[in-house]
């Protein structure tokens, strides 16, 4: 199957579709590969297409997307609530894909400091569930240590929940006092 059948499978297909349309735009010659996709959806059987047409009305009614018409006929259009949705189900899935590190250490430690207001309550637990399941381990209510590379998931839970150079820091440091307990931890 070339998407999933589910409501998120439908949302990454539209998103997807868009992101082909605005490139189409510009290179007629990704024309081939649009048919190629055509052709592919085209063999699915019946059920597929039920299951398809059944995850849009979900979409739709969950509000994730709208459906408007116009003169070229019947366009279907992501809403703010449905690119966030499709944000953050890219943040999990990139979240728990494994982290790919170097067998090797290389003697430094990566801090995340973060300093969200209580007024954000809720982004500030959320952002600190996504650094546990990371697999850093907690010095103190807001700082954080992992010994691996993590800079490119750090900035994308920055851009993800939006949070400025000043709320959320990542500090690479050299050494940190008593850190024998960490290296045990982290088999280092």
């Amino acid at each position: 199957m070339l998407f999933d059948d589910t409501p998120r499978g439908l949302l990454e297909m539209l998103i997807l579709a868009g992101g082909f349309a605005a490139a189409l735009s510009i290179s007629p010659v990704l024309f081939v590969v649009l048919a190629g996709i055509g052709y592919a959806v085209k063999a699915e059987d019946k059920m597929c297409r039920r299951n398809i047409r059944s995850s849009f009305s979900y979409l739709k009614r969950k509000g994730y997307v709208e459906v408007r018409s116009s003169k070229s006929g019947k366009r279907v259009t992501v809403t703010v609530r449905g690119f966030k949705c499709a944000s953050m189900y890219r943040i999990r899935k990139a979240l728990a894909a494994p982290m790919y590190y170097s067998l090797k250490w290389d003697k430094k430690w990566r801090l995340i400091l973060f300093d969200i207001p209580t007024e954000d309550r809720a982004k500030r637990n959320a952002f600190r569930f996504f650094i546990k399941h990371i697999g850093a381990i907690m010095l103190q209510k807001s700082v954080w240590v992992y010994p691996f590379d993590c800079s490119e998931r750090i900035i994308l839970l920055r851009q993800f929940f939006q949070l400025t150079e000043k709320e959320l820091r990542l500090v690479v440091v050299d050494s940190l006092d008593n850190d024998q307990w960490l290296r045990k931890h982290f088999k280092c």
